[in-house]
């Protein structure tokens, strides 16, 4: 084994300044009138927004989940500017109907417990529904979670060795122990095989992620009960919630379509939406679509940036998803994500529909998991 090399991670000066110029551009956008009118174009009919964890302090938990206070803001930014929050049956109901209420649906992936403790009681006041991505190992306890198991390896030492990556981390405080964390993520999303590669790290570190996952993630009897609450429904999300594009076919078409069946058994109803783990990690052109689709799915979602258009109900089984989840300033990111802003910046002023790699170009007008 090579020696490892003992690195202190950390924001540089110039990507400080970009994140507080970054911060501070949303926050102006979502004051001014620029968004609605990029909105007039690039806004759709609606948007879906994806969420994870809620937290009161993002900082505290290494720069992950959605404040609280922001999601409040959301909330009330969308009904103040006139959208109805609506399921994801509702939303494709709309798509159809071009004199249909602008719209809004609010997705949280992977079934986390402040799903519940904390954005359940904000969505009650507000009367809005959501839908909960459940995989089937979050609730068995078996998933490999890496995602969770890093964060609190940071968070839990001040000394973080991981050999697969060849290096040392020395962190010994919160902002150090983020950016740890930061590079060990993106280490890992540059190849999903090295997901399966930090056994011996976690448990070197006595990190358990069965442990986690029963503290941060419901269980089976709190998923059968929350999806009996009419603002909850619960949606397929992968059996093991890898990144689909490492299997093949066969094991892509199982790992759909047994999630599905072991939570309809459970719920006792038939589960009609999907979201894909990751994003493009998991679509690889029209393989993915084809199971979802086949599995008898009413739509499934990415996490693509961009809103939803009448065309997209061509191309239901991929539909594009906007982040809601922005450490600095959730509000004023999402605000700028549901007129499509980032779609329009993204495409340079191009076609605002989402079309994902590998498939066929839709009809034109003229985006933690």
């Amino acid at each position: 084994m090579a020696p490892l090399t003992t690195v202190t991670p950390g924001l540089s000066l110039a990507e400080r300044a970009k994140r507080r110029v970054k911060t501070a551009g949303l926050r102006l956008l979502r004051a001014s009138r620029l968004p609605v009118a990029i909105g007039r174009i690039y806004g759709g009919r609606g948007v879906i927004l994806m969420f994870h964890d809620f937290t009161p302090d993002p900082r505290a938990d290494l720069d992950q989940g959605c404040r609280s206070a922001d999601f409040a803001r959301i909330l009330n930014d969308l009904g103040k500017s006139g959208r109805d929050i609506v399921t994801m049956d509702e939303a494709l109901i709309r798509l159809s109907d071009p004199g249909a209420r602008p719209f809004a649906v609010l997705t949280f992936d992977d079934g986390y417990r402040s799903n519940i403790d904390i954005a359940l009681p904000m969505l009650e006041r507000h009367r809005a529904p959501a839908t909960i991505f459940v995989p089937t190992e979050m609730l068995t306890r078996t998933i490999n979670a890496w995602w969770l198991g890093l964060k609190h390896l940071f968070l839990d030492n001040d000394t973080v060795e991981i050999e697969p990556m060849g290096v040392r981390f020395s962190c010994s405080d919160l902002a150090s122990k983020t950016a740890g964390l930061r590079r060990a993520t993106a280490w890992v999303w540059e190849d999903f095989h090295r997901a399966g590669m930090l056994e011996a790290t976690f448990a070197k570190h006595h990190v358990s992620l069965p442990d986690i996952v029963d503290v941060r993630a419901i269980g089976e009897s709190e998923m059968v009960e929350i999806d009996r609450h009419p603002l909850i429904e619960i949606g397929a999300h992968t059996t093991t919630h890898r990144a689909l594009t490492l299997l093949d076919a066969n094991s892509v078409h199982h790992d759909i379509v047994d999630n599905k069946t072991y939570l309809e058994d459970r719920l006792g109803r038939e589960v009609r939406h999907f979201a894909y783990p990751y994003g493009p990690p998991s679509i690889n052109g029209h393989r993915e679509a084809e199971i979802v689709r086949a599995a008898g799915f009413r739509s499934g979602v990415t996490t693509t940036a961009g809103c939803l258009f009448p065309a997209h109900l061509d191309d239901r089984f991929l539909l594009p998803r906007q982040n809601g989840e922005y450490t600095e300033d959730s509000a004023a990111y999402t605000a700028c994500g549901v007129n499509g802003l980032f779609r329009a910046v993204a495409t340079r002023g191009g076609n605002p529909v989402v079309v994902e790699s590998g498939r066929p170009h839709l009809a034109s007008t003229g985006a933690r998991g």
